[in-house]
């Protein structure tokens, strides 16, 4: 208490470390993996081999050849339709709220997507009500068909809809009337429109009352009519035009001749009758390259028997040869989106691409068997549902190797052939001398598999199951018979049912230099795998341990254990050691330490220490308090008791606020700067959303944190280990390095336990001899006041670097762990306290020095900032200098939040460098999911199918770029009308401000004019944003605390650093008056408030002198000078100070 007396204050930031933080630090989102969650969209550019998937939340990603990715994000607005404009590079996207959007892809410093256009307000009405859209080949024309039978034209080429129907239905009625002698009163709602595969002018359109109509848009009259007895789903060309397909909502197909006349069905069937059948709801024929014809159709099964199913049916049929017939209906466990062909010629199909909901599936079409492609891309991780993540860097080469020579097996139902979608160039050296990077996902089925991320495809590498080693009970046996009707093939892999809970797996440690993995699961299974070259016959031997010694009067009333069986192992993983523990509970911490061929692993009762070499158990502890179990109300009186004395006003609390109340009025009277606790309003300019820096000075204000008190029903919880940590430290002298195992329970318990008799056997691989004695004991015990969960445990060196295995610490592989350079430090003055451990509680960090356990410092979290820890990392933070000899390191603590922060802190001084905001506070799943990598990067699921990746260094890019070629010369100016124009940029403004706070290198201006960089002196100029990073990405993570005045928007450039090294509040005392082009244009700063009510441009008013920004500044920030564009010229003409103070 006597820090307040002493009225001691941090040292003070000097401007060259306030640079050297930004340069340090900054958050940008690398990318996102797995598949799109909930798609709605997708389409194809035949041109340049580029896929588009578009989804509810207004994500669109494009995919090339693997590696190949973009992403936008259209501001939570779902996608109905997505629209190549083939070989331009270019997008329409037609969304849920009746706006259509011109995306296209530019290539400036990195490959991005950037929107163009959008269209008018007055348009929504009919755009609302499409039900299906049609671009002519000639990119410059949309037709839209509405509900209500009308056809309308969008022009592209000056983005405006002709409000005035092209096909009218009144046209349509009155064909009805004169060739189909009153049969049909309305045609109905539009439900396809195709343009002829040869002749432009020619269009089949398909309407929902029985109607087709072959149309002639250059006589803009029909050519014939044709009329089937039952509703029209979907039309089709095929045949070189020469022919057309529809389907109905009987489930019945059709096959025309298109010279024929009225009603002449050239063929018509019902696949699954005639029983009542759902509708088909798309057909698509192809003519295959030996002549037949390949129909492929959606639905259109049997509704008594299989109306909940959802398939796909494709069928080649030959009169001709028997054997040439085809027929497989591929059947889907979720429901079909879309689907289309890739075509190696205008008929010849390759491939089948089909969207469904949860997963993406590509079939091909040359093999005779049609097996699936492997994908390289866009995997479902979540084919059933993801229960723990683990990462690991730097993968040995061998064991890699040795790993794909193994999943060679497990993919040999798949197509050989080449993946299709190949658009985009990647530039990049292939190095095999790459390091390869593994995430393992444990899944609630008893799966474990592992994916490459070492690039931005993810690509499903080995796949292991467990549940082959346990008996379960299995649901009967579905699969069809080859001789029942229709010919199902069970297609996808995307299964959300288990058939045991207890198989789920709920922690994973990998170490590839010795070729072991170490599963737990929820029945407190733990299995050591290890390789096999040869087919081996399995007999599990199991090894139980009871956690429950001393607590006799426990009683588990759980699930059962896990019963083994035998089974047959080709090649790969093989099952060498089983631990059972008992209670049957679900495994909460696991380590790994391959040095000493031993893991340790606990639950809510207690933890063991077992050699999985040879099978035994060094140690066990159980943590539940026998007294509690005994005498529940002398332990619920003493409980309470306890904490009323803690809680109580003491003298030594007396003296502690009176200081802090004398220390109060004197940093009030001598200082300025906002306290810590309080809070900005989220809704101001300057709100700290996208990131922090410490201040300069603190005042050391704490909240009221109550002491934990814990009742009987919880007593499960404290006793629950939640981490494990080996580390080879110096835990008892210090000259002798002793390996220890660190274990952190939920009540703010620590046991350290010395491991003596162990040797690294990591070197030469020596087995370890079995008459060696070990000996595992209690070593040390550490309390905390606080009593919060212990969450991770890290040993750190002399230069602040992690030295062990575990507490979900991820280290790189090839690095011996044991054997560092610290192995070497002479015994001095100097190095006595070179070792270090850091514990981290849910509510603090503490240092201590090794091997005395005295305090170094501490920072308490949850007392100053009100949030607590969920997830930490130790990561080294690297800077190139002006000499290419010297790289500045830094070593820091990375911590996340239940706030979703991230904070940064220097070690071993705790001291905070900056905070960023990463996840929301209610993203649960990015929370638990959060996983820190040791390059300063990290992984979460952000969704249940999808993983993002970002990272917290400026430094650290991808190590290869993207192009695209297209046609340069096709690509149309647009031009708009000054009317146009105003309503989009009312629009623009209000559709791109909301819900966010953009940075200044994620602003892009634009003149919608042109598309180009045509410029009209006499036109205003328009502000568009797009969010995007720099991958090209559209990451939604913002990284720039002065980022609320949006200097880009009115055409100033920024050359400064990202961020602040302090938060600042700013008030406007002006707008910003620009002038550009002869106008003015006066705009408010972004802010949610703000950008909610934005006024149309006033009209032109004489040309006035710019006008700088004036601020008022609380703090005074250093802010690089700010250049801005005057008038017509794209060069900066002046220069004026941005902010006077």
């Amino acid at each position: 208490m006597f820090k307040f007396k002493l009225n001691r204050k941090q040292p003070e930031e000097n401007e060259a470390r306030r640079r050297l933080q930004k340069e340090l630090f900054g958050l940008n989102k690398v990318c996102d993996r797995g598949f799109p969650s909930r798609p709605s969209a997708i389409a194809y550019d035949y041109e340049l081999k580029l896929i588009a998937i578009g989804t509810h939340t207004g994500e669109i990603r494009i995919y090339g050849q693997p590696g190949f990715q973009l992403s936008y994000n259209l501001e939570s607005t779902s996608i109905r339709k997505i629209i190549f404009l083939n070989n331009l590079a270019r997008l329409l996207v037609l969304t849920l709220d009746g706006y259509l959007h011109l995306l296209e892809i530019n290539h400036s410093n990195t490959l991005r997507i950037d929107r163009i256009c959008t269209s008018n307000e007055n348009d929504e009405t009919i755009l609302k009500n499409t039900q299906t859209l049609c671009l002519l080949r000639n990119n410059l024309n949309l037709l839209i068909g509405v509900n209500n039978g009308n056809i309308y034209s969008f022009n592209i080429e000056n983005f405006t809809l002709n409000t005035i129907p092209i096909i009218p239905t009144e046209v349509i009625e009155k064909t009805i009337v004169e060739y189909c002698s009153g049969r049909i009163v309305h045609p109905g709602a539009v439900q396809s429109i195709v343009q002829h595969p040869i002749n432009d002018d020619k269009i089949l359109i398909g309407y929902k009352n029985t109607l087709i109509v072959h149309w002639d848009l250059l006589l803009n009259s029909h050519d014939r009519t044709y009329i089937y007895k039952q509703e029209v789903e979907s039309v089709c060309w095929y045949n070189q035009g020469m022919n057309f397909a529809t389907c109905h909502s009987n489930g019945s197909y059709a096959l025309w001749d298109a010279k024929k006349q009225l009603n002449i069905v050239e063929t018509e069937k019902i696949p699954y009758g005639p029983y009542p059948c759902t509708p088909m709801t798309k057909i698509c024929v192809k003519i295959m390259r030996n002549g037949d014809p390949l129909i492929i159709f959606s639905g259109g099964l049997p509704r008594s028997s299989y109306a909940n199913k959802h398939s796909i049916s494709c069928l080649c049929e030959n009169e001709h040869n028997s054997d040439r017939t085809r027929h497989v209906a591929f059947d889907f466990t979720t429901e079909i989106i879309d689907f289309f062909t890739i075509d190696r010629s205008r008929d010849d199909p390759e491939s089948l691409v089909v969207l469904l909901n949860e997963e993406i599936i590509v079939i091909d079409l040359i093999t005779d068997t049609w097996p699936l492609y492997h994908l390289p891309y866009l995997n479902s991780i979540h084919a059933s549902p993801v229960i723990c993540t683990t990462l690991v860097y730097n993968v040995n080469k061998e064991f890699y190797k040795k790993l794909l020579n193994y999943a060679s097996v497990q993919f040999e139902d798949y197509s050989d052939r080449k993946w299709p979608i190949t658009g985009g160039e990647i530039n990049h050296i292939i190095d095999d001398t790459q390091e390869k990077h593994l995430l393992l996902t444990g899944h609630e089925d008893g799966s474990v598999q592992f994916w490459d991320i070492t690039n931005i495809s993810m690509p499903l590498v080995y796949k292991l199951k467990t549940s082959d080693y346990f008996q379960i009970e299995q649901a009967p046996n579905d699969d069809v018979d080859e001789e029942t009707w229709p010919p199902f093939r069970k297609t996808g892999l995307y299964d959300p049912y288990c058939d045991d809970p207890r198989l789920a797996i709920q922690k994973l440690a990998l170490c590839t230099n010795t070729d072991t993995l170490i599963v737990a699961g929820t029945a407190g299974q733990v299995l050591t795998f290890q390789f096999t070259d040869e087919p081996t016959d399995v007999n599990i031997t199991t090894t139980s341990v009871n956690l429950l010694e001393g607590c006799e009067s426990f009683v588990w009333k759980g699930h059962e254990e896990m019963k083994t069986k035998s089974t047959f192992i080709s090649s790969g993983f093989l099952v060498t050691s089983f631990v059972q523990l008992y209670p049957p509970a679900a495994i909460s911490a696991l380590a790994l330490c391959s040095d000493i061929r031993s893991y340790a692993v606990g639950t809510a009762h207690g933890f063991t220490i077992i050699n999985y070499q040879q099978n035994r158990i060094l140690s066990a502890k159980c943590t539940l308090d026998p007294n509690a179990l005994e005498n529940l109300s002398t332990t619920i009186r003493s409980s309470i008791g306890h904490s009323t004395l803690i809680r109580g006003r003491s003298l030594k609390k007396s003296l502690r606020e009176s200081f802090r109340r004398f220390r109060k009025g004197r940093t009030i009277k001598k200082s300025t700067i906002i306290p810590p606790t309080q809070r900005i309003d989220e809704n101001s300019p300057l709100s700290p959303t996208n990131i922090h820096l410490e201040e300069i000075t603190r005042v050391p204000i704490e909240r009221q944190v109550e002491f934990r008190e814990f009742k009987q029903n919880d007593d499960q919880i404290i006793s629950m280990v939640r981490c494990l940590y080996f580390a080879k430290t110096y835990l008892n002298s210090v000259n002798d390095r002793t390996h220890s195992l660190w274990v952190g329970t939920n009540g703010g318990h620590v046991y350290v336990y010395s491991l003596i008799g162990f040797e690294s056997q990591l070197t030469n691989r020596a087995s370890i001899a079995s008459d060696q004695t070990y000996t595992c004991s209690l070593a040390k015990e550490i309390r905390l006041k606080h009593k919060a969960p212990v969450l991770s445990i890290v040993v750190l060196d002399s230069l602040n670097q992690s030295i062990g295995q575990g507490s979900n610490i991820p280290l790189k592989e090839s690095i011996s762990l044991t054997t560092d350079a610290s192995n070497t430090l002479t015994i001095n003055s100097e190095n006595i306290t070179s070792h270090k451990v850091l514990i981290c509680s849910e509510e603090q960090f503490k240092i201590f020095t090794l091997p005395q356990l005295k305090p170094l410092c501490k920072y308490k979290l949850t007392a100053t900032e009100g949030t607590r820890v969920r997830k930490i990392n130790v990561n080294q933070f690297t800077l190139k200098t002006d000499n290419p000899n010297e790289i500045h390191s830094e070593s820091c603590l990375v911590c996340l939040d239940n706030m979703g922060q991230i904070s940064i802190y220097a070690l071993p001084t705790l001291r905070r460098q900056i905070l960023f905001n990463c996840v929301k506070p209610t993203d649960i799943l990015a929370l638990s999911s959060f996983q820190f990598t040791p390059s300063v990067h990290a992984f979460y699921l952000q969704s249940s199918s999808e993983l993002s990746e970002i990272t917290f260094s400026p430094q650290v890019i991808l190590p290869y770029s993207m192009t695209i070629t297209y046609d340069k010369l096709q690509r149309k100016t647009i031009l708009r009308s000054s009317e146009d124009k105003s309503n989009i940029q009312i629009k623009s403004v209000k559709s791109n401000r909301i819900d966010q706070t953009p940075s200044k290198d994620s602003i892009s201006s634009s003149l919608p004019q042109s598309i180009e960089s045509k410029t009209e002196p006499e036109e205003p100029v328009t502000i568009k944003t797009v969010k995007s990073d720099h991958y090209g990405n559209n990451s939604g993570i913002s990284t720039n605390s002065d980022s609320a005045i949006d200097l880009n928007s009115v055409n100033m450039t920024h050359d400064g650093p990202l961020f602040q090294s302090t938060p600042i509040k700013v008030e406007i005392e002006s707008s910003v008056t620009v002038s550009s082009n002869g106008h003015d244009c006066s705009l408010s700063p972004v802010s949610q408030k703000s950008s909610k009510t934005t006024a149309a441009p006033p009209p032109p008013v004489p040309v006035k002198p710019p006008k700088p920004i004036s601020v008022k500044v609380r703090q005074a920030p250093t802010i690089n000078d700010v250049h801005y564009h005057n008038g017509t010229n794209n060069q900066a003409t002046q220069q004026t100070p941005a902010i006077h103070t």
